[in-house]
């Protein structure tokens, strides 16, 4: 009879795990999301309006080259970037930055290459 008790406690713990690896794995860290910031115009005399964005979105990130790796479009007066959550509140409150929006994510394709 023990034997046939340690069984059906090693079958028991198997069968947990296999519940367990058929769920998904909770991604680790922050989402990244697509935002689109509107930002106020400068004076073109005083800023290069080329950086003026990136700059912006420097304070956030830490460089300018943190900057030109997340952003997505950019033009004078609005851009896309690829931030957290986090990351766009903060930028939400720097001086210059009009309003902080989530667009809709740009679809993820499979490894299959499907949608």
């Amino acid at each position: 009879m023990k034997t046939c008790g340690k069984m059906v406690a090693v079958i028991a713990a198997l069968l947990a795990l296999a519940v367990d690896a058929g769920t998904p794995p909770k991604p680790r860290g922050q989402e990244v999301h697509l935002f689109e910031v509107k930002v106020h115009v400068p004076d073109s005399s005083t800023v290069d309006p080329e950086e003026y964005n990136y700059h912006l979105l420097a304070t956030v990130l830490g460089s300018v080259e943190a900057a030109r790796s997340v952003m997505y479009e950019t033009e004078l007066g609005v851009f896309s970037a690829f931030l957290t959550n986090n990351q766009a509140r903060r930028l939400s409150k720097v001086p210059g930055v009009l309003e902080v929006q989530r667009r809709e994510d740009p679809p993820v394709r499979d490894t299959d290459g499907h949608l």
